[in-house]
């Protein structure tokens, strides 16, 4: 039970900081020139690349607004937040319960690969999702 208190106690701090600026960056990139979710791009759709530069952006402009409409575009963002939290509690966590040093350098660390890991997972949710509006958008341009 001490451990889940300790758990708890270090995991909603960073959560729900990491909620907000991680909203923030989302919206503000989406409001940017190129309007793309943070964790992908033009690059990561390779059938994209028949595309000239101004088609690219429109077709995946067009597909991320539909593949996070409302409250979906949230999804990303607690995948990467709980999963960042999560590290940086572990690391709080594990020099308390254990004969693990304690350091900065420890909590920075652990949330680190943390924070890498939830960026790869987040980034590939977003390509899964807009990959399947590209494809959707794609058939039916054919199908006109």
């Amino acid at each position: 039970m001490n451990a889940l208190k300790l758990f708890l106690s270090a995991f909603w701090p960073p959560f729900i900081a990491g909620g907000v600026i991680l909203s923030l960056v989302w919206l503000a990139k989406r409001a940017a020139a190129d309007g793309y979710p943070p964790f992908i791009g033009p690059k990561s759709f390779p059938e994209l690349s028949s595309c000239d530069q101004a088609e690219q952006k429109r077709l995946l402009h067009e597909a991320s607004n539909e593949a996070f409409r409302g409250w979906r575009l949230f999804i990303p963002i607690c995948l990467f937040n709980s999963n960042f939290a999560s590290g940086v509690a572990l690391g709080y966590m594990l020099p308390l319960l254990t004969p693990f040093p304690n350091s900065l350098w420890v909590w920075t660390g652990i949330g680190a690969l943390a924070a890498i890991v939830a960026a790869w997972a987040a980034g590939r949710l977003e390509r899964r999702l807009v990959r399947q509006r590209l494809k959707q958008s794609a058939t039916s341009v054919e199908a006109k």
